[in-house]
């Protein structure tokens, strides 16, 4: 029985550890993609560092987000008439 039990507990922190490693991975792609959004400078281009603040993010997202909201008034427009 004892053997069970610390098989157990082996199989346990493998998958805790198996889940804390793949939250940490996704932790990096997440910051690797906002580093890449629309309006950043690409990584062998000199300029600015990327600002990942709220603030940053509306400036780079900004062209994208008017867009749509164009879109979105072309479209209410077309369903009005």
């Amino acid at each position: 029985m004892r053997i069970l039990g610390i098989a157990g507990l082996v199989l346990g922190l493998a998958v805790f550890g198996y889940l804390v490693a793949s939250y940490l991975q996704e932790g990096t792609k997440i910051q690797e993609t906002l580093q890449a959004a629309p309006g950043s400078p690409s990584p062998g281009q000199p300029g600015q560092p990327v600002d990942l603040t709220k603030r940053g993010l509306d400036q780079r997202l900004a062209p994208v987000l008017d867009q749509e909201r164009q879109r979105v008034q072309d479209v209410n427009k077309a369903a009005d008439q």
